[in-house]
């Protein structure tokens, strides 16, 4: 248990460095892109990627907090694979919010034979919050 403790607090670590990290990325691209335009504006506007930016999933500040506080974020993001799959590709596969409450309590690696490391139960997680997280995903795919 000390174990998945540490691999769980490190991982979190690497996720928070990584995204603030992208923050700055970001915030560089639209300086050099552009000397005039606003701080809102994205490059991305005016790409080929925008396409693909438009259909970014953006996780409600409340839900944010939720999966921050119950350590998904350590593998999961809402648009991009880290070490588990991400919340838009699990929308898509219609779970029921009760299926994904169960799966957040006992997961089935054989659901995404496609990534190598299996979650763990997550027991310690509220059933309330739990469900929240759940209703959220499900939301993804509508």
């Amino acid at each position: 248990m000390k174990k998945i403790s540490i691999v769980i607090a490190f991982s979190a670590l690497f996720v928070a460095a990584c995204s603030s990290g992208n923050d700055n990325n970001s915030t560089e691209s639209n300086s050099s892109t552009n000397s005039n335009s606003t701080e809102n504006q994205t490059p991305s506007a005016t790409t080929p990627e925008s396409n693909a930016n438009a259909e970014m999933v953006q996780v409600p500040a409340e839900i944010n907090e939720l999966l921050n506080k119950n350590t998904c974020l350590s593998c999961h993001d809402a648009n991009d694979k880290v070490v588990g799959p991400p919340y838009k590709e699990i929308a898509k596969r219609n779970y029921t919010p009760k299926q994904i409450v169960e799966l957040i309590y006992k997961p089935k690696p054989s659901n995404w034979p496609d990534y190598p490391s299996p979650m763990i139960g997550l027991p310690n997680v509220p059933k309330e919050e739990a469900m929240k997280i759940a209703e959220w995903i499900v939301s993804l795919n509508k």
